[in-house]
């Protein structure tokens, strides 16, 4: 029965930085507006820390980051020129870019912001998805002079570069001096970076625009971007988001996959990142090592429930419906590569029935699914009612739930033993490691699930330093958690974006969805 109440270790080579220098040569000319319709702005704040990863769609154009990816996934120097990292892992030293200027005249880029900026992302009080995880292993900041950083870990990271420090986390450079000085209200509402562009306006739930800097006369040292300002709109409605993409009211906007066929017969282009992200649904009180975030008496707490819940659902139909094809069968919580050995369950509804016989819930049980939508993730809510679908069939009394991220992010990382379960979305992590980190060890605000067992796991791993050997044991724990079922693993799914004709060529890639500064525009 359902129940719904709505819905890189050292800098590149000379040749790698003089390519990358004439990639960045200024654009002839800006001119025009590059509209992007969201379905949410996640907080809507304006610091690093003070929010969701979410908010990089629009945070990214103002922001930029010690390290980028090139198009495989390495590392590539950012704000961060060159870096070396010790023989055990537990120490980086960063040297920092000269002349890069933030924004509104406030100096540039040193070590002292650098420090500044990772100190506040791993701090308290931020709310920023990597915090908890970052704090428990950065053990401290040092800044011997105005353009080195270095970072002494508690454990071994091979790839701090590329996974915490890297574009694809939220790790962005603020300048100490603007924030320290206007305080924390005012510096969000007014963000200052290094990125090619600045807040011009924003209106709470409706918009939010960006335009130039006028302070870049000879071009902006990375990026050469082509619009004179970009428009983020708040179309939670993919109709909405549809329509403006046909009428020329949005230059892109990301679309559901059964939206593709119709927006390309409309002239409307469509670009993808395969893999990009990978919808799933996450058992609440789950968290065994933490009495306050387990919950004994979820019916899940039973290995067999949870299997059974996996064995349940057709994943591979909903593929085919929901996203078009444009996906697999997940066999774990976000794509990895070490993973591929890890076969993802089948559909098998008569096993999910005998193992909730063996678990005591023959007849089944009343279970509350909540849902909402973010970008990726418009097919949540319809993906929850396919799931509610197949668990009815064996049994189970499903209530749907709608409703916003930001509640339900509160709720989840205020350390609660939660009774029901969520459609989410994984994605994919330069180094597959942090994302172990951030979803099944208790140091984390963000773990759905964690084990004694798993625990001792990750332990080996943060401490192991031969890279084979890493690497089985993440092909170790993959295993574990596909065969303790941690979660409802869905699709290792593609993520579309509309792209109306205004735009020229965009090019993403899998580790990174959010250069719209690099956005061409059409003449």
């Amino acid at each position: 029965m359902i129940h719904t109440t709505g819905y890189l270790r050292a800098a590149l080579s000379g040749a790698s930085m003089l390519a990358l220098i004439a990639m960045t040569a200024p654009a002839s000319a800006q001119e025009g507006n590059l509209t992007i319709a969201l379905p949410t702005f996640s907080d809507q704040t304006m610091t690093p820390w003070a929010g969701s990863g979410q908010r990089k769609t629009y945070l990214d154009l103002v922001y930029e980051y010690l390290v980028y990816l090139d198009d495989e996934g390495n590392a590539v120097p950012g704000l961060a020129e060159s870096w070396e990292m010790s023989e055990d892992g537990k120490t980086w030293t960063f040297t920092i870019r000269e002349g890069v200027p933030f924004s509104g005249g406030h100096g540039d880029v040193t070590a002292e912001d650098v420090a500044y900026s990772i100190e506040r992302l791993i701090g308290e009080d931020s709310r920023a998805g990597p915090a908890s995880t970052m704090r428990r292993i950065i053990e401290s900041v040092e800044t011997p002079d105005d353009r080195t950083v270095v970072v002494n870990l508690s454990a071994p990271d091979f790839m701090l570069d590329a996974g915490y420090f890297g574009e694809s986390q939220q790790l962005g450079i603020v300048s100490k001096s603007y924030v320290e000085s206007l305080g924390e209200n005012e510096a969000t509402a007014a963000p200052v970076g290094t990125g090619p562009y600045v807040l011009e306006s924003q209106e709470e739930g409706s918009s939010i625009t960006m335009t130039l800097r006028d302070d870049l006369e000879g071009g902006h040292w990375r990026a050469s971007p082509e619009f004179a300002t970009v428009t983020f709109q708040l179309v939670p409605e993919e109709a909405a988001r549809v329509a403006m993409l046909r009428t020329g009211e949005a230059d892109i906007a990301p679309v559901s996959f059964d939206s593709i066929p119709g927006l390309r017969d409309a002239g409307i282009d469509i670009v993808s990142a395969e893999q990009s992200w990978s919808p799933v649904i996450r058992l609440g009180g789950m968290v065994q090592t933490d009495p306050a975030r387990y919950n004994a008496d979820n019916p899940w707490s039973d290995v067999r429930v949870r299997q059974a819940m996996n064995y349940a659902v057709d994943k591979q139909t909903i593929i085919d419906e929901l996203f078009a094809g444009e996906g697999t069968v997940a066999n774990g919580d976000t794509p990895v590569r070490e993973w591929a050995s890890v076969e993802p369950y089948p559909y098998d509804p008569a096993r999910a029935q005998e193992l909730l016989a063996e678990a005591g819930y023959a007849d089944g049980f009343p279970i509350t699914l909540k849902t909402f939508t973010t970008t990726p993730g418009a097919e949540l809510p319809l993906m929850a009612e396919a799931v509610a679908l197949y668990w009815a069939d064996i049994g189970l009394d499903v209530t749907i739930e709608p409703v916003d991220w930001p509640s339900l992010r509160s709720e989840w990382t205020e350390g609660q033993n939660l009774d029901y379960v969520w459609t989410h979305r994984g994605f994919p992590f330069a180094n597959p490691a942090n994302g172990i980190e951030a979803g099944f060890t208790d140091q984390s605000l963000f773990a759905a699930y964690t084990s004694e067992e798993l625990e001792g796991m990750i332990e080996e791993l943060n401490v192991e330093t031969d890279p084979a050997a890493r690497d089985a044991l993440i092909t170790e724990i993959g295993q574990y958690l596909r065969d303790d079922a941690a979660a409802v693993f869905m699709v290792l799914a593609n993520e579309p974006y509309g792209v109306g004709p205004a735009v020229s060529d965009w090019e993403i890639t899998t580790s990174y969805v959010y250069n719209f500064d690099a956005v061409g525009r059409a003449e």
